[in-house]
């Protein structure tokens, strides 16, 4: 078991959501929240805009429709990158699951596919046209509203536990035993920690005290949390402390990559010959008696992505997907997981906010990129001619353009930042499984292999051959080259698009009409007019009130008729 500072999971189960969310009813309210600009305790009112500006950078240069708007796949991939820069992997985002691997976002036996799917469809029905930047931003608060109440149910469940009142001033030795118990819940055993009596929640506690890897680290961080958000105050109730979760959810993410940065060191100390990839026998070596516990199946490496089997006889895990794959994840909750980030979305953003275009040529991303540094490549550098020409070579497929968002422009970049760029696998091909999701799905009792499985691997390869900082001075040669495919997957074809055609006023009717028969009694009724208002800022008619010549109403129809339904 690799230990990411918490180190365990949580075992997913489709009931235990859909308590804590309500199914679609609540999805319903609490997007119909957002647009009405109405959030959860302590949220700002500003949150939309906040959304609007981070997502703007990478809205604009993903490919659109006509009318500036994005399809269904591309929605998924600026919202995984969007919350996996802060190292939430929101389940049903990820490449390899829903469209990517035709399940359907209402599929019964796939949950972590019907949130965001759901969302998402909801807001595809709102005129069929795509989703604009300001539904993108109102799906992002949504589903980031979503995980900030779980958070707080994990707070609430804490007091409960220590039966301790809403009300309650808390002093810091009780503050700190709240947020303790609060980060326990995390853990493996966090739905099942036994809740009956105080005594019995302490028990566990001593117990987490003295298993959990870099549980003092975790203590000062939340400790440091907790005076970055009230650096002044002595005593602490439920609301207050509900801003210091909220916190230590948001930013967990950057707090683990301490641990991640030592998992990834740990591989690269034993990377072979072949540039970010680890033999197959040298990682169950390492597993077997190191600290991390390298000793996933194979078919379960594989599944994840992580196994490069470009050559049967000696099989090699791949450092930037193995590092970044469900086993090495918290599982903070059914709805997203808490994984060490992609460390080639730094390396993207960079590359996007200088081109500033979906496509680009060739030559302007080679000098973009010789000049890009990471902890493992020093810049600037000369790219290879093996870089250079397939480079072009995906340019020549592409009317001289290369697009930045298909599949074999990640697989350059894999090649270019082998140690950081994750190889990208055909879609459909892999799944960002938990073990226990692939326990079930496969079969098999464990994910892990037997002693037996790891001995046979480790004795099947006896030639010595240079590993770490020995074996990257043979990168180069020729004969260690990495795989490459000629398989490319766009997010969108190009030249499909002119991101000129307006919106029009048929798309607001349609989102009126549409909300009108999904909203709640009490949202409505309380914000109809404001909704209405929203709605039109929101597709683009600030200021103004537009009217009609094709027989719909007129914007003070709407707003009659939006007081009367209420």
């Amino acid at each position: 078991m690799i230990f990411i500072v918490l180190s365990l999971v949580v075992p997913t189960t489709a009931t235990s959501f859909l308590q804590q969310v309500d199914t679609q009813a609540e999805v319903e309210a609490s997007l119909m929240a957002e647009f009405a600009g109405t959030f959860r305790p302590g949220a700002k009112q500003d949150n939309i805009l906040q959304h609007e500006a981070a997502l703007r950078p990478m809205y604009s240069v993903v490919p659109q429709e006509a009318d500036g708007t994005l399809q269904h796949t591309v929605v998924r991939y600026v919202l995984h990158r969007f919350f996996a820069q802060r190292g939430w992997f929101i389940r049903g985002l990820e490449p390899g699951t829903g469209a990517q691997s035709g399940i359907s976002g209402n599929h019964p036996q796939g949950l972590q596919e019907w949130v965001p799917t759901f969302l998402q469809n909801f807001l595809d029905k709102i005129g069929g046209r795509g989703i604009g930047l300001r539904e993108l931003a109102i799906l992002a608060a949504t589903l980031e509203d979503l995980v900030h109440k779980e958070t707080l149910g994990r707070l609430e469940k804490a007091f409960h536990a220590l039966e301790l009142h809403h009300s309650a001033e808390l002093n810091q030795e009780q503050i700190q035993e709240v947020l303790e118990v609060f980060m326990m819940l995390y853990q493996e055993d966090g739905p099942n920690l036994d809740t009956s009596s105080p005594a019995a929640v302490r028990k566990e506690h001593i117990w987490f005290t003295q298993n959990v890897e870099d549980w003092t680290g975790v203590q000062k961080w939340m400790l440091g949390v907790q005076q970055k958000v009230h650096p002044t105050k002595a005593t602490l109730d439920f609301n207050a402390l509900s801003a210091v979760a909220e916190e230590i959810g948001a930013t967990y993410g950057t707090y683990n990559k301490k641990t991640c940065g030592t998992l990834k060191a740990a591989l690269l100390n034993i990377e072979s010959q072949k540039a970010g990839r680890v033999r197959l026998s040298d990682f169950y070596e390492v597993g077997r008696t190191g600290t991390f516990g390298f000793s996933e199946k194979v078919d379960y490496l594989r599944v994840l992505g992580a196994l490069d089997e470009t050559d049967p006889n000696q099989l090699h895990v791949i450092v930037p997907n193995y590092v970044s794959s469900r086993p090495n994840c918290l599982a903070a909750s059914e709805l997203y997981a808490i994984c060490c980030s992609n460390e080639c979305e730094d390396l993207m953003t960079k590359l996007e906010s200088s081109i500033a275009a979906e496509t680009a040529l060739p030559g302007q991303i080679i000098h973009l990129v010789s000049d890009l540094s990471t902890e493992t490549v020093v810049a600037p550098r000369k790219l290879s001619p093996t870089l250079v020409r397939r480079l072009e070579s995906i340019a020549q497929s592409n009317s001289g353009q290369v697009p930045l968002h298909g599949r074999l422009f990640a697989q350059w970049m894999h090649h270019a930042f082998p140690r950081e760029c994750p190889f990208p696998h055909q879609g459909g091909s892999t799944n960002p499984q938990t073990p226990d999701e692939w326990m079930q799905a496969s079969g098999h009792a464990t994910s892990k292999a037997t002693e037996e499985e790891m001995n046979a691997h480790v004795g099947r390869d006896t030639e010595a051959k240079p590993k770490g900082a020995e074996a990257r001075e043979h990168h180069h040669l020729e004969q260690h080259d990495l795989q490459w495919s000629e398989s490319e997957e766009l997010l969108l074809p190009l030249g499909g698009s002119t991101r000129s055609k307006p919106r029009s006023f048929l798309h607001t009717f349609a989102v009126f009409v549409v909300l009108c028969s999904m909203a709640s009694g009490v949202v409505w009724a309380s914000k109809s007019p404001v909704l209405l208002d929203s709605l039109l800022h929101g597709l683009g008619f600030d200021g103004k009130k537009p009217s009609l010549n094709m027989g719909l109403p007129m914007y003070d129809d709407l707003a009659n008729h939006a007081g009367k339904m209420a």
